[in-house]
């Protein structure tokens, strides 16, 4: 009797051992987590991954696709016999089904008379998400518009000026078209333009209140549409100015060396007020703590480069990055530094282009064939799930396109 009592005693023991341990396992497991979490906190956060959200065959309906960079729009040409008198296309924009939808074409023909010279303006366009795009333009005609300058139904056009009556130099000159209505606006008609002449590059302010233009050689201007007055920046700002951007109530102006005031890298910075054209000095920069020795990866604004047709009055972001690789957003605007969190900047191999409308940069890592981009306004970073890093570009401002050779175009949605 007394060995059963015992070995019931006993069973009794193991299987309360079993117990303790079947209800140890799932903290063991609950810890795990805790460790890796720590371990990723300690590395910095994991970029989060974005993988494409549309694959469009390279060849539709037996003919080739082309991409139009910012535009987010493919065209497709639509007779060859015509493609030696012009560019004549089809235009195709991405539905929400990641199918090609092809865009409704109008065309435009009209002339008009400009300071003596007459000017034949004769194309077809296409609308997609209130972007504009050509997509007929005869070889001869004497202009081109810049997309990305929609301002209702009227884009800005540049027509080739001719310099005193030399049919090869010419001059860039302006013009707003209302493509519905038909009516030209001479945006300079009542301003000095004095020896303003060789423009190369114009964009619109934010706002369009103002216009910026470019001289070869670098000069830049701002012309006031309200007053019809044209300001040198470099006599504005005691300085040749290298590049600009507008933002709010001011013009930002940049130029090398580490000479004035707002000095960041091999830069300094200064701004000029759109109230009394004046130059003002940088305020103190706003930092998140100690940042120390920075240089610039990505700076760009508006200059005497005319960006593929289409229209870029600058960014007021850029980035900046120490010598360990950490990034920070430097706000031109605000001017405050922020640092970016979880992405290492490499230090060879790199390449970077931001988006048109100034709030997304993207970031092209060649060596080890990553990609990611960074949103400026949130200073948040998400990597392409990419095969060739090589091979991407800006579809749109929310959208970039990946054409690795495979016979596909692979889209990466950042909304």
């Amino acid at each position: 009797m007394k060995r059963i009592i015992l070995l019931l005693l006993v069973l009794c023991c193991l299987i309360s051992a079993c117990g303790k341990a079947e209800a140890q396992a799932p903290a063991s497991a609950s810890a795990a987590p805790a460790v890796r979490a720590a371990s990723v906190s300690a590395n910095g956060p994991a970029l989060p991954l974005i993988k494409a959200s549309a694959v469009i065959p390279e060849v539709y309906k037996d003919k080739q696709l082309r991409p139009v960079e910012n535009c987010g729009v493919f065209h497709l040409c639509a007779d060859p016999v015509e493609m030696n008198q012009g560019s004549h296309y089809d235009a195709f924009a991405v539905n929400a089904d990641g199918a090609l939808e092809q865009l409704e074409e109008t065309q435009f023909n009209n002339a008009y008379t400009l300071d003596g010279s007459r000017y034949h303006l004769n194309f077809d366009w296409a609308e997609h998400n209130g972007v504009r795009t050509l997509t007929y333009v005869p070889a001869d005609m004497a202009a081109s518009m810049l997309t990305l300058s929609d301002q209702g139904s009227k884009n800005l056009f540049l027509l080739r000026w001719h310099i005193e009556e030399d049919d090869t130099v010419y001059s860039y000159y302006p013009v707003l078209l209302d493509l519905e209505s038909g009516e030209l606006t001479d945006l300079l008609a009542n301003c000095r333009m004095g020896s303003l002449s060789h423009i190369c590059n114009a964009a619109f302010s934010p706002d369009h209140s103002g216009l910026l233009l470019a001289r070869e050689g670098g000069a830049i201007y701002y012309c006031d549409l309200k007053t019809s007055t044209i300001y040198s920046l470099d006599e504005l700002s005691g300085e040749p100015v290298k590049a600009c951007t507008v933002t709010g109530d001011k013009i930002i102006c940049w130029s090398q060396g580490s000479e004035g005031s707002g000095v960041l890298g091999d830069y300094h910075f200064w701004s000029i007020s759109l109230s009394n054209f004046k130059r003002q000095e940088m305020p103190s920069l706003q930092t998140e703590g100690d940042t120390g020795s920075l240089r610039f990866a990505h700076l760009a604004g508006f200059d005497s480069q005319l960006r593929q047709g289409s229209m870029f009055s600058g960014s007021h972001y850029a980035l900046c990055t120490d010598g360990s690789g950490q990034t920070y957003v430097l706000d031109l605007e605000d001017w405050s530094l922020r640092a970016v969190d979880g992405y290492t900047l490499p230090a060879s191999n790199l390449s970077s282009t931001g988006s048109l409308d100034g709030q997304r940069l993207l970031l092209k890592d060649t060596g080890s064939n990553k990609a990611a981009v960074l949103d400026y306004r949130d200073c948040t970073m998400v990597r392409l799930d990419i095969q060739n890093a090589e091979r991407l570009i800006w579809f749109d401002s929310d959208t970039v396109l990946e054409q690795p050779g495979d016979g596909n175009f692979y889209l990466y949605d950042l909304k």
